[in-house]
C-alpha cells in the first residue's frame, strides 16, 4: 500500500498542470483492485489463518499516464493524455488517432470468441451453505455478532476473450460501477451495482446495499417485490446496521459532524433485481487522502458485516475458499486526489488455464432462514451465469 501511495504523491507533484477535472471522471493516476484478501492489512487485529487459494494475492494496481473515455452513446470518443506521459507513448497515441492500425499485443490475451466449456457448478454443498447460515445464527443469539455475509463460490471452464464475457455481462445487467481489469494471469470481471466510496474535492459519498428481490416477470409482480423489499423488517435492519458501520467507519476519515445519511431505504432496480440502497455523506478531513480513506473503509461493511473484525473472522472460518477479487474493490485515484470505488460484488474471476470463478452470498442477520438465505445467495449471480453459459 506505501508504494502505491509513493509513486502517487511524486506524479501528483508532476502533474500540476492547470488540467483540473471537475466533471468528476478518470483522466489519470492509479487504477487498480483490491483483492477481499488485503483486509488482511487494513483491519486493525485481523489476520487471514485459513489456508485458501487466492489469485492475485492483494490486488493488482497500475499506473495510467492516459485514458479513452467513450459516451455512453458510444458516439463520441476522447483521449486525455498526462503531461508527464512518455514521448513513445505520445506518438503511439497520436498514431492511431490518425488512423494506424493497433499494434499486437499479447497483453490482451485470447481473441477468439468467449465460451463455457463446462457450466458452472457450486463448489459446496447446498446443505453446508445453509450449515454456515445456522452456525452464523448460533453465533448472533450469543451476542457474538449482528450480521454476516455469508458467500458460496462457483466454477466453471471457458475458452476465448474474457473481455467478451465481460461485455456481454454488461449488456445483460447494466450497472453504475461496472469495471474490468486484465492482470495478465488473471482478469476481474465485475458487474457491480454497489459504491464503496467516492471522493471528489473531499466531498465523500458511500451507497451500501443491503436487501434483494428478484425482478418479477410482469408488471404486477415486478412491483409487489419492490414494494416488499421497500417495507420488509428485516431487510430495513440489515440496511440500517451496515448504514451505521459505513458511518462509523466514516467517522475516522471524515471531519467531525459532517456525516450524514441523506438518503436512507431507495429502491435501485437492474435488469435482474431490486436492491435497498442508502446513502452515506461526509467531507475528507485535512491531511487524509482520499486512497487513507478507501483503506480505512476496507472492506466494505455490506459485504462483511458487523462488527467487520469478527464478521471477517467468522467468514474465515466458514468459507471453504477464498474470496479473491470477489468482495474486494475496483477504484482509480487520480493525479487530483479524486477516487472512486466499487465493491466487487456480482464478480468474476478467469485464469490463464481455462477456469473461471463466481461468487454469490447474502447477508445472515438474527431472524434470517437458511434456504431463504441460499437462494438468495443463487438469485444475485444466477443471471450472470446464465448469459455466460447461453453464449
Amino acid at each position: 500500500m506505501s508504494e502505491i501511495k509513493r509513486a502517487h504523491a511524486g506524479r501528483q507533484a508532476l502533474s500540476q498542470d492547470g488540467q483540473k477535472n471537475s466533471g468528476g471522471d478518470f483522466l489519470s493516476g492509479m487504477a487498480g483492485i483490491l483483492n477481499y484478501s488485503a483486509g488482511a492489512r487494513t483491519v486493525p487485529g485481523f489476520s487471514q489463518h485459513l489456508d485458501k487459494q487466492e489469485y492475485g494475492g492483494a490486488g493488482w494496481v497500475g499506473q495510467f499516464d492516459w485514458s479513452l473515455h467513450i459516451s455512453a452513446d458510444s458516439q463520441r470518443a476522447a483521449i486525455h493524455i498526462d503531461t508527464e506521459c512518455s514521448l513513445p507513448t505520445r506518438n503511439s497515441l497520436k498514431a492511431l488517432i490518425n488512423g494506424a492500425p493497433p499494434p499486437e499485443s499479447p497483453t490482451f490475451g485470447n481473441t477468439s470468441a468467449f465460451k463455457m466449456v463446462r457450466d458452472f457448478e457450486p463448489l459446496q454443498r447446498p446443505d453446508a451453505y445453509r450449515a454456515g447460515v445456522e452456525a452464523i445464527l448460533e453465533l448472533i443469539a450469543a451476542g457474538d455478532c449482528y450480521q454476516v455475509n455469508l458467500a458460496q463460490q462457483f466454477k466453471g471452464q471457458f475458452r476465448g476473450n474474457p473481455f467478451d464475457a465481460f461485455l456481454a455481462l454488461l449488456n445483460a445487467v447494466p450497472v453504475p460501477h461496472a469495471g474490468y481489469i486484465n492482470a495478465g494471469d488473471y482478469q476481474v470481471l465485475s458487474i457491480s451495482p454497489e459504491r464503496l466510496l467516492r471522493i471528489h474535492d473531499r466531498a465523500v459519498e458511500s451507497k451500501p446495499i443491503k436487501g434483494t428481490r428478484p425482478r418479477g416477470n410482469t408488471a404486477e409482480k415486478d412491483l409487489a417485490y419492490r414494494e416488499d423489499l421497500l417495507n420488509d423488517p428485516k431487510d430495513r435492519a440489515e440496511n440500517l446496521m451496515i448504514v451505521d458501520l459505513i458511518r462509523n467507519d466514516m467517522s475516522r476519515f471524515c471531519e467531525p459532524f459532517s456525516v450524514k445519511v441523506p438518503l436512507l431505504f431507495d429502491v435501485e432496480s437492474y435488469e435482474n433485481v431490486h436492491q435497498l440502497v442508502s446513502t452515506v455523506t461526509g467531507t475528507l478531513a485535512p491531511g487524509c487522502s482520499a486512497f487513507d480513506a478507501l483503506l480505512s473503509a476496507f472492506p466494505g461493511g455490506s459485504i462483511t458485516g458487523a462488527p467487520k473484525r469478527r464478521a471477517m473472522e467468522i467468514i474465515d472460518a466458514l468459507e471453504p475458499t477464498g474470496r479473491s477479487a470477489y468482495c474486494g474493490s475496483l477504484f482509480y485515484w487520480d493525479f487530483n486526489g479524486n477516487l472512486d470505488s466499487n465493491i466487487a460484488i456480482r464478480t468474476m474471476i478467469t485464469e490463464s488455464g481455462g477456469e473461471i470463478y463466481c461468487w454469490g452470498g447474502c447477508g445472515i442477520v438474527a431472524d434470517s432462514d437458511p434456504e431463504s438465505e441460499y437462494q438468495e445467495s443463487l438469485t444475485k449471480v444466477q443471471r450472470l451465469m446464465d448469459t455466460l453459459e447461453s453464449l
